[in-house]
């Protein structure tokens, strides 16, 4: 009879190991998510600041080492690190949706009414305007 309250002990001990480890990883990767979005807004500082230069040529951080390209080379690098930042964000999103739900799930709550809705796009945006008779 003494193993049954240390076995009801150690499963509510698994049980709460795994609630905290899966919280710890939502608390992780919100923190990668904000990091993603400080470096965005930097390059997206940067793309501004060369849009307004008219050199030919201009500097550009690589990693611990500055190089000189073209200016419009610079401004591509920049614009394709942007859009991998958008698209790190975004993963790191629905693994953090992924997360809530499965804490949901472990805490015996119930899923969060429209956490995973999806906006709409242009396409669909403009097809109901269209069927709704607005322009």
């Amino acid at each position: 009879m003494a193993k049954l309250p240390q076995i009801e002990q150690q499963k509510s001990f698994i049980y709460l190991q795994e609630v905290e480890t899966v919280g710890q990883d939502i608390l992780t990767l919100k923190e990668e998510k904000l990091e993603l979005s400080n470096a965005q807004n930097k390059y997206r500082e940067a793309l501004r600041a060369l849009e307004s230069v008219f050199d030919r040529n201009s500097w550009i951080q690589v990693g611990a080492v500055y190089i000189e390209r073209p200016t419009e080379e610079c401004k591509a690098i920049l614009r394709k690190e942007i859009a991998k930042a958008e698209e790190d964000r975004n993963e790191l999103h629905e693994k953090i949706k992924s997360k809530v739900h499965k804490l949901r799930d472990l805490e015996h709550e119930p899923r969060l009414e429209g956490f995973a809705l999806k906006p709409i796009s242009f396409t669909e945006a403009k097809a109901l305007h269209k069927g709704f008779g607005s322009s």
